[in-house]
């Protein structure tokens, strides 16, 4: 079944992977990962690594959550899941959602990967999803039926949908799997956390060195967690390889023939990172919803609460270019 019950409170990944011998020329994911990420992403790199040492040091925590359950959402989800899933769905009207994409060769632009969603309830434990979205039902099978009508019902209906960004940016290219289209994501409330935190910071802390006032400046969602909450958000998987089937349910690894005589290493290697990415991609929708919480609906009359250092300066990801088109 591909349901699970997580709470971020405690997780975080190893950073150093324990010598092997006889490893031949194999590299684990995580170092590939790191490899990427120092090539394309320099900048944010060692902006998680200055978070990750003020860790190390005291000075802040990690991301924290409540509770929560999460479901995969693919060819294989059983039906009876789904069928409970839009019977949550119809009574929930505050949705948080958030996307990945799965890189390409340059110069090939990146793929959907992930749709993720989070049913937010007031008093009890969210409920996400991970739409997998390389490994979808085909279009005229039952699964992917129903998987097209939970989503009707989540973009419908004026529900207030909370994201990172702007939504028609953040979805525009998921509109060709056939499970939603812009009629439907017009029909939805949008509220971008992200614009409401550049609001609330810029006019809560007018003196802070960390204020981007032009219009096309913003805040990393990294950014915000540390000076609304004094915790780190580990951004280490951002280029990660999302369209792999993170599910283990799906069975996705394989191994190269020239490393079948390192087989089990492989295996633990692919399922660990595998772990730290769906720890990821939930924590980018979890982010967000803890935002909304904390964010005032009507900054004008919030008075300052907290003060705010600047002991990292304040980096977007928009500011952050890579040699593929997202």
């Amino acid at each position: 079944m591909s349901k699970s019950t997580y709470s971020t409170k405690h997780h975080h990944d190893r950073y150093s992977p324990p010598p092997y011998s006889n490893r031949s020329s194999y590299v684990s994911p995580l170092e590939k990962l790191d490899r990427l990420a120092q090539k394309f992403q320099s900048k944010k790199v060692l902006e998680n690594n200055n978070y990750k040492k003020l860790y190390y040091e005291g000075k802040c925590n990690l991301f924290e959550t409540s509770n929560y359950r999460y479901y995969h959402i693919h060819h294989q989800t059983p039906m009876d899941i789904l069928d409970d899933l839009i019977d949550y769905a119809k009574e929930v009207t505050n949705y948080t959602i958030d996307t990945e994409d799965q890189l390409q060769p340059p110069p090939q632009p990146s793929k959907p990967a992930l749709l993720q969603i989070e049913y937010v309830y007031e008093n009890n434990p969210s409920i996400l999803l991970i739409i997998e979205m390389m490994y979808l039902p085909k279009q005229h099978e039952p699964a992917f039926i129903k998987i097209k009508q939970l989503l009707k019902i989540i973009f419908s209906n004026n529900h207030t949908i909370y994201l990172w960004g702007g939504i028609h940016k953040e979805l525009k290219h998921f509109y060709r799997f056939g499970l939603f289209d812009e009629n439907d994501i017009n029909s939805v409330k949008e509220r971008n956390i992200q614009d409401e935190f550049k609001c609330y910071l810029n006019q809560t802390y007018p003196l802070s060195p960390d204020i981007k006032l032009k219009t096309n400046e913003t805040y990393s969602l990294q950014f915000a967690i540390y000076k609304m909450f004094n915790q780190w958000l580990n951004r280490r998987f951002t280029l990660a390889n999302f369209g792999c089937g993170l599910d283990p349910a799906l069975d996705t690894i394989i191994i190269p023939r020239q490393f079948s005589n390192q087989q089990k290493r492989i295996i633990e290697d692919e399922e660990e990172i595998r772990k730290f990415m769906i720890n990821y991609a939930l924590n980018d929708c979890l982010a967000v919803t803890k935002l909304v919480y904390e964010l005032p609906l009507s900054i004008e009359s919030k008075s300052p609460t907290q003060s705010i250092t600047n002991d990292l300066e304040a980096i977007s990801e928009d500011e952050l270019p890579l040699d593929y088109e997202q």
